[in-house]
């Protein structure tokens, strides 16, 4: 007898465990003779967002690891990025825009069979230095 695996959705966008809507900015980049030009889309999603555990910052990649990082629960397919097949084309990691800051997705795990997926993200933060 096949298991039914249990849908948390109604934990999932319950506002009072942390549900809220946030924006996804997906990112494709085309690279040609000219230089690279990127493409980018952005979608209104929702699900519960809450701060990283110090046992999950061990986890994350040396280069990624901040103190200020979120774990996210969606229904919504957040991605790290794809290198492309053809190296001409390839798709950044997904860019989460909340609570007034800028987030980029480092790691999903999928948990489809269930309803979800579960993302962590790290704060881009804004160098003005570099940029003047």
């Amino acid at each position: 007898m096949k298991r039914k695996l249990t849908d948390i959705s109604s934990a999932l966008f319950d506002p009072e465990l942390g549900c809220t809507v946030f924006t996804v900015e997906r990112i494709t980049c085309t690279r040609s003779r000219e230089g690279t030009t990127s493409r980018s889309m952005t979608e209104q999603a929702r699900g519960c967002i809450h701060p990283g555990t110090p046992e999950m910052l061990k986890l994350l990649p040396e280069e990624d690891r901040q103190e200020t990082f979120i774990v996210i629960f969606t229904d919504y397919a957040l991605s790290t990025g794809d290198p492309g097949e053809d190296g001409a084309s390839f798709d950044a990691p997904d860019r989460i825009l909340w609570n007034g800051q800028t987030w980029r997705v480092v790691k999903v795990r999928d948990w489809q069979g269930f309803g979800y997926v579960q993302a962590w993200a790290v704060r881009i933060r804004e160098d003005k230095e570099n940029r003047e």
